[in-house]
């Protein structure tokens, strides 16, 4: 007798609950080494380049908490990392609510629009972006995250 798998019982097993745990590991990884170069550039008082880095790093960290959970999943999602890491969660929104307010500097930074914050605005969007990823990275490890 043939057995009817759902399509949903199907992707919540086995291989795609493997492909979602890689790309979460790839996706942490990459953050730590975006937040990584964007000490060293803050360290050299680059701070253009340490803001768009440690910005990167935080959007590597949001791409990791998607990935594993059913928001991935969905057809329609919006374009904004921030407002599909919003969906996951509580706890990701306020994370989401924190980076959107880095996002407008950073656009107008990198296009030349604006001059580059202050040292202090920097090393608090790094600061924020190490919490996060560290975070995120102990759920990982704890097995916290919805899967």
């Amino acid at each position: 007798m043939a057995q009817i798998i759902s399509a949903t019982q199907s992707r919540s097993t086995g291989h795609l609950a493997g492909k979602q745990g890689a790309k979460r590991a790839h996706f942490l990884f990459q953050a730590r080494e975006l937040l990584d170069r964007a000490r060293s550039y803050a360290a050299d008082a680059r701070f253009d380049q340490a803001l768009e880095v440690a910005y990167q790093s935080a959007l590597r960290t949001a791409g990791a908490r998607v990935a594993v959970s059913v928001v991935s999943r969905r057809r329609r999602l919006p374009t904004s990392a921030w407002d599909r890491l919003a969906l996951v969660g509580a706890g990701e929104k306020q994370w989401a609510e924190v980076f959107k307010s880095y996002s407008r500097t950073r656009a107008r930074v990198a296009s030349g629009l604006d001059a580059t914050p202050d040292e202090e605005y920097v090393y608090g969007l790094m600061q924020q972006a190490a919490q996060f990823l560290d975070e995120s990275e102990t759920e990982t490890i704890l097995g916290s995250f919805a899967a």
